[in-house]
């Protein structure tokens, strides 16, 4: 064999090493170099390797191809090949060669389907005495390839990442490689352009190599979490490893919105997640959120379950100095808010996976707090500045100025009932303490409760019926107020009905 035909085969050699992890092959018949190239690999990696075709082209420059490239699992025939791929080419310049470099392989239809953890564990450390790579691929080019993560429970939906372009530099098996990508993002589902490096791969387990890198999320649709709307973008940075990412970044969502029959809001966040790699479940660390003009603090999960559309959310949030009508429009989609005010609450949310919409699945709970609250519905208002006045004992002549109310109780939300305890509603000379229950689906109310006003029952109502009202004020008297009347409301939200407990007062 010439010299000239010799820096051609270990040029082509050179090429294969670095696309089969540095195996060496030395047989160039076609067959021969198959089958030499299958067992080298296999022993090399401890799993099972096939080759449907691979080329060797000396003329007129080194050229190498190959087809149908199989990885698998050792005894696992029921998992999908660990790594596959339709095609590969790539020349090979001599001089490259000569230095163990391969300027640019090709890979078409690569596909990479990491196993659940516990078939991972059955992946003995390949072959090897490790050290330096000896062979560098300076750039790889992958068309189209696709990464799935196959969940830990047989039969699951996996998690796949469609990745339209992808390129990686400076390839070798004990360094960090290098890469630009652009891949879709499948929950929610947006387009993902990243850079980073990946790297160096971890042989026993590949979801523990280290990754790292700067991302931006566009058009990324929060529709595919059921029961969330909106159009998000984001950017950020994240480090980690393959199977737990961690993220830190911003997002804007300009019409955020809950299918509670509200109307869409602006939200943006600054965040620090952590994402699992094989499950997509992700973990909110810390969310700083602006829903229009609210601030929240949130932590919690968005667990990925088996199965399309299928989400298991638990956030924990906190207002400390909020407004109600912001909150109220994600539910209440009116041209004028039903009341505004300062707002504080401490929040759990508990959304399971499920076809039915978000309010039959809707599970919250917690405790809240309104301050100098107005209602927007001017006869609403005006009802409340008689109950205020006529509270204090006041002449009808009287002014009073503004009515501000202040709210206070603990609710929480299952299968669309809304029950709230321990509720106290102000107004300047009474104070109502309630407790029931509202239908979010029929608006049926239904709560009982005390009206403690300051002046007696007799000076509430005033005017000439007062005299014969005067003698029976002793009834109502209790600790120190002018008047404890136990009332009811009920009917719904758009008929109520307000009244005594009578049976209560003659029982006292």
């Amino acid at each position: 064999m010439s010299k000239r035909v010799l820096l051609w085969a270990t040029a082509s050699i050179a090429l294969l090493l670095a696309v089969v992890l540095g195996t060496g092959l030395a047989m160039l018949r076609p067959a021969r170099l198959k089958a030499h190239a299958e067992r080298a690999l296999s022993e090399r990696l401890n799993m099972e390797v096939t080759i449907a075709e691979l080329d060797l082209d000396l003329l007129p420059r080194p050229r190498i191809t190959g087809a149908g490239f199989v990885f698998r699992v050792r005894n696992r025939p029921d998992l999908a090949p660990f790594v596959s791929i339709d095609r590969f080419y790539a020349n090979v310049g001599l001089l490259s060669a000569m230095r163990r470099h391969v300027n640019t392989v090709h890979l078409d239809g690569l596909k990479i389907v990491v196993p659940p953890p516990e078939a991972r564990r059955t992946l003995a450390k390949p072959g090897g005495t490790g050290g330096s790579t000896q062979v560098i691929v300076e750039q790889l080019i992958a068309h189209d390839a696709e990464l799935s993560f196959r969940p830990k429970k047989p039969g699951g939906r996996p998690l796949t990442f469609a990745i339209h372009d992808l390129t990686v530099r400076d390839l070798g098996f004990d360094r960090a490689w290098p890469y630009d990508a652009t891949l879709t993002n499948p929950v929610p589902k947006g387009l993902v352009k990243t850079t980073g490096s990946f790297g160096p791969w971890n042989r026993d387990d590949v979801a523990l190599s280290p990754l790292g890198g700067e991302y931006t999320l566009s058009d990324a649709d929060l529709g595919t979490i059921n029961g969330i709307g909106g159009i998000l973008q984001s950017t950020g940075k994240y480090d980690g490893l393959l199977s737990e990412i961690r993220a830190t970044g911003e997002s804007r969502t300009p019409d955020f919105s809950l299918d509670l029959g509200g109307k869409p809001l602006p939200l943006t966040t600054t965040f620090v997640t952590v994402i699992d790699g094989t499950s997509g479940t992700v973990v909110l660390e810390q969310v700083n959120a602006k829903l229009l003009n609210t601030d929240i603090v949130a932590r919690g999960a968005i667990t990925n379950l088996e199965g399309p559309g299928r989400h298991d959310v638990r956030i924990e949030s906190e207002i400390a100095d909020g407004r109600v009508e912001d909150m109220l429009a994600l539910a209440i989609d009116s041209p004028e808010p039903l009341l505004e005010g300062d707002l504080t609450s401490k929040n759990l949310l508990l959304l399971p996976p499920g076809p039915t919409k978000v309010r039959r699945r809707l599970e919250m709970s917690g405790e809240f707090g309104l301050g100098k609250a107005e209602f927007s519905d001017a006869q609403v208002q005006q009802k409340l500045g008689e109950l205020s006045r006529r509270s204090q004992g006041k002449k009808p002549e009287d002014a009073i100025g503004r009515v501000l109310t202040s709210l206070r109780g603990n609710y929480h939300i299952k299968n669309g009932i809304v029950r709230l305890s321990n509720l106290r509603f102000r107004v300047p000379g009474a104070t109502v303490t309630m407790a029931g229950t509202y239908n979010v689906d029929s608006g049926a109310l239904d709560f009982r409760g005390t009206l403690r006003m300051q002046a007696t029952v007799s000076q509430a109502v005033g005017g000439f019926k007062s005299i014969f009202l005067k003698p029976f004020d002793f009834m109502f008297r209790e600790d120190g107020a002018g008047a404890v009347i136990p009332i009811r409301l009920t009917g719904t939200k758009d008929a109520p009905k307000f009244g005594l407990e009578m049976g209560k007062v003659f029982k006292k």
